[in-house]
């Protein structure tokens, strides 16, 4: 058996402290009430059936069939036909359906499990690394010269003056780069390299120069360009307010809809790989992004279901954005529009919390609270689902604050509204998410990445208790699970239910191992919890006839294996509506 990855306790302390997340935000303005159906209502879907002479498209047998209904119940055997689950059972009662032309699977009693739903990853984002972004991602780059040297090797193919745009460092031995580590390899070029977790960046001084960004500028907003002497920049900078500065410059051909279109195809055969059918991309941040997914998915191109959320990071873009959308909008069954995507906050280093930290910011919010208000509230009014993004405490409360507002004002049934990460929270917090009915989307992943920044940045009470699964089970919170990809190092359902049940940091600590999920439950938030959030629990998320035939088949049961084992187990086969689409 190969394993698709495997980390050794050297790779896992070089990685350091990255900023948690991946994130952004969304809005729209103005005193009219949009009147759109943005939410389908689910219904239960009546399971195909076979006229006289008809038989089953394939079957799968001799298998061991998890199935994550409601009563787990287990099987041996399932027939698909017309792209859904005709039947679940026996071995016999489901070879009944087979005719000459059905295609059998032998399971060779290798476990089945539904597809797995990645709740909030950046697909398109995973599909710009090595093409429109230079790579820099771990554990490929551990060093500050391996960086360089990737710069290096990029700026080969690109003319003087040409823009070097890249994604995906870490700290490096305990400190992020600056300019001048960039400037020695890139002196004629301007260089901008985000962080893996998206809410940082480094630019080397000739970006700089030519944003005019100089001791003597203000930051923006919330954005911060980071110091040295003097008030000179360092190159490091913070939050997308002050990102934007530099992004600005960048030339309109790097990100445009072709590169779009790419970045959501190319994707889509590593996710299946891991045993993904379906991702909800929570970065749809500029509307050529939004158009790409829908173009894709328009010619038929998508061999893995998307649900996308559209992101905004100011008030000003607000106004007309969800007639924006709505000319552009295409749905089917593997392309959904979910609604808006909000930052309440930052990655770790800017969090906003109730009490100080030792990072760089504690007190400033991303959105005023006003602003979050009306975004929310236009979008909520509009019919669609809000994701606010939250790492600190008082993000976070400032999140359902504004989800409150706008369930008040305008009660409407079964929002589904969503927190993403939902890192750090206060006991009154818990309780608002489950009295509005709030679905958590989160990534125990985070407590393997970033918990020792934790510690240093919030100390050790609050690191002990974050993202509390164990406390939003048992009151009835709806969990999703999911990546975070790519702004994690791991990109796979295997990592992170692995680290449900492990709850332990890069350096072995333990993390609020009280609140550790099992598998099983892991499991659920993987597949029916993913679907859930996604108002697609009727369509998807377990294996039940009338279902989307979206199936993973394990090398290796990981019911039985060993917890230390659970992050390099493979997948043998995906199915997405009972079409293969990855195969070993």
């Amino acid at each position: 058996m190969s394993h698709h990855h495997s980390i050794s306790r050297r790779d896992v302390l070089k990685l350091g402290l990255a900023a948690a997340g991946g994130i952004t935000l969304s809005c729209l303005g103005g005193e009219k009430l949009i009147e759109l159906t943005a939410v389908p209502t689910p219904s239960i879907l009546t399971p195909p059936t076979l006229a006289s002479g008809e038989f089953a498209d394939s079957i799968l047998v001799n298998g061991n069939i998890v199935t994550m209904d409601a009563q787990r119940t287990k099987a041996k055997a399932l027939a698909i036909k017309s792209g859904r689950i005709l039947s679940v059972g026996d071995d016999q009662t489901v070879r009944n359906l087979a005719g000459q032309g059905t295609q059998v699977f032998d399971l060779n009693g290798r476990t089945v499990t539904p597809g797995l739903i990645d709740a909030h990853c950046h697909l398109s984002a995973c599909g710009l690394l090595g093409t429109a972004y230079l790579d820099v991602n771990w554990p490929a780059v551990f060093t500050i010269e391996q960086l360089q040297a990737k710069i290096t090797e990029w700026i080969a193919r690109v003319p003087p003056g040409g823009w070097v745009v890249g994604a995906g460092w870490v700290t490096f031995e305990g400190r992020s780069p600056t300019r001048h580590d960039l400037d020695p390899v890139s002196p004629n070029h301007p260089v901008m390299l985000i962080n893996q977790g998206g809410h940082m960046a480094v630019v080397n001084s000739l970006a700089l120069e030519m944003a005019n960004v100089t001791a003597n500028t203000k930051d923006p907003g919330n954005g911060r360009f980071l110091r040295e002497e003097n008030n000179v920049p360092n190159g490091l900078i913070l939050n997308h307010p002050a990102m934007d500065v530099i992004r600005r410059l960048w030339p309109p051909d790097l990100l445009n809809l072709q590169a779009y279109e790419t970045s959501v195809i190319s994707p889509q055969a590593k996710f299946a790989s891991m045993g993904v059918t379906s991702f909800q991309d929570v970065y749809a941040r500029d509307m050529d992004r939004m158009q790409a997914y829908f173009n894709v998915a328009k010619r038929g191109e998508m061999t893995i279901r998307g649900q996308v959320m559209n992101v905004l990071e100011y008030i000003q873009e607000l106004k007309g954005r969800i007639e924006d959308i709505e000319a552009v909008r295409y749905e089917d069954d593997f392309m959904r529009f979910g609604g808006a995507k909000f930052q309440a906050d930052g990655g770790l280093e800017g969090s906003y919390t109730h009490e100080p930290h030792n990072g760089i910011s504690w007190e400033i919010p991303i959105w005023k609270p006003k602003d979050l208000n009306e975004a929310v509230r236009a979008f909520h009014d509009g019919g669609y689902q809000v994701a606010i993004h939250t790492g600190g405490d008082a993000a976070l409360d400032m999140a359902l604050d504004a989800i409150e507002n706008a369930m008040n004002k305008n009660p409407r049934p079964d929002p589904r509204h969503r927190i993403e990460h939902s890192v750090l929270n206060t006991e009154a917090a818990l309780q608002r998410e489950k009295d509005l009915g709030i679905i958590v989307s989160t990534q125990p992943t985070l407590i393997t990445a970033f918990a020792d920044g934790m510690i240093r940045i919030w100390g050790e009470e609050r690191t002990q208790r974050v993202i509390p699964t164990r406390t939003w089970l048992d009151m009835g919170v709806p969990l999703a699970l999911s990546s975070d990809a790519p702004s994690m190092p791991w990109w796979d359902p295997q990592s992170t239910l692995f680290a449900s049940i492990a709850r332990v940091s890069l350096s072995g600590k333990a993390i609020g191992p009280e609140q550790a999920m099992t598998l099983d439950e892991a499991m659920y938030a993987h597949t029916m919890g993913g679907a859930y959030a996604d108002f697609a629990e009727n369509q998807k998320g377990s294996l039940e006839a009338g279902k989307f035939a979206d199936i993973a088949v394990w090398h290796d049961d990981p019911y039985t294996a060993a917890v230390e084992d659970l992050r390099n187990l493979t997948i043998d086969l995906t199915m997405v509506g009972g079409k293969v689409v990855h195969q070993v």
